[in-house]
């Protein structure tokens, strides 16, 4: 993300779409040259300042709630799988909205087809039609309910330019074996050349033109 999103050392703000507490809002604003961070979120019901200062605020990506050519980057990440088939294009033409021309969105999609799903930590789930889906969910290991839909990248990018957003870059993206658990870590070498070409997940940069 750094190296695409900060040629430019003029931005000066951000907005992360599906910011939720704030946590990857406060990181890009330490990690990054973009001093100004705001995030938005559906669950967040009254405006407030997290830990590190940022600004978040109540919001869904088809409705943000500034004027137009109001960021220089949008953060995207891991939130397209969430949104509602019937908002995703109006999502990524709100988000152009409020970019400056030359603005960028970055981003990051979870592959649906990865062999352990990545919402649910089950095997094979993004392979099921939705019925099934919410049965076997049942047997997730964790705490939320089903909430995802099965897109690709092949998807979003297709939406985006159909929107007037431009494919600036897309790249496959696996975790590092140094942060994957030990018990598991011998998988995870096994896969690392098949992962190469079948990512858990992809990373996109995408701009409004100028």
């Amino acid at each position: 993300f750094r190296r695409v999103l900060f040629r430019s050392r003029d931005a000066g703000s951000g907005i992360d779409v599906g910011c939720q507490t704030g946590t990857l809002t406060d990181a890009m604003a330490a990690m990054t040259r973009i001093p100004n961070w705001t995030g938005i979120d559906p669950a967040i019901s009254e405006p407030y300042v997290s830990a590190a200062g940022s600004e978040l605020h109540p919001g869904y990506a088809n409705a943000i709630p500034f004027p137009d050519e109001s960021f220089d980057v949008a953060l995207f990440a891991n939130v397209y799988e969430h949104v509602l088939p019937e908002t995703r294009s109006a999502s990524l033409k709100e988000i152009r909205r409020v970019l400056i021309p030359g603005g960028v969105v970055v981003g990051q999609l979870p592959n649906p087809y990865f062999p352990i799903e990545s919402h649910s930590r089950l095997p094979f789930m993004g392979w099921l039609p939705v019925s099934l889906q919410k049965r076997y969910w049942k047997l997730a290991p964790v705490t939320w309910e089903h909430d995802f839909y099965v897109v690709t990248i092949r998807h979003l990018l297709r939406t985006a330019t159909a929107v007037g957003l431009e494919t600036v870059h897309v790249a496959n993206f696996n975790y590092p074996l140094e942060v994957i658990p030990k018990s598991v870590r011998f998988a995870a070498r096994m896969l690392e050349r098949p992962m190469q070409r079948f990512p858990w997940a992809w990373q996109f940069a995408l701009r409004r033109p100028p």
